[in-house]
């Protein structure tokens, strides 16, 4: 599991630069550069940062790790996990989601 291809992947995903990503996230850019390029390791710190930074939890930047290409592209849909299809989501529409599943899974008549 590559943890710097999911880095760049969130950031690209919010179309950020390297600077503003370092900005959100209480580093530097080279900082970023390094993590990113897996020049450097991850302390539990940066990871927190990091997630905040990108409105998820940590644990969603290891999941998405793990669906992530040799060459840092999302596996095909086929593949995919649906924690990692939801994460992708904003906050406000995960919570929709969960709503609507819940009505779903509450309904009597199938």
């Amino acid at each position: 599991m590559k943890i710097h291809h999911a880095i760049r992947f969130l950031r690209k995903k919010k179309g950020w630069t390297q600077q503003q990503l370092a900005d959100f996230s209480n580093t530097s850019k080279g900082n970023i550069s390094n993590l990113e390029n897996g020049n450097q390791g991850y302390s539990p710190a940066i990871l927190d940062y990091l997630a905040k930074a990108f409105d998820c939890r940590v644990s969603d930047i290891f999941l998405l790790a793990e669906n992530l290409d040799d060459d840092g592209t999302l596996r095909k849909d086929d593949v995919i996990s649906i924690e990692v299809l939801f994460s992708q989501l904003p906050r406000d529409m995960q919570q929709h989601f969960k709503q609507l599943m819940l009505q779903i899974v509450n309904m009597k008549n199938y």
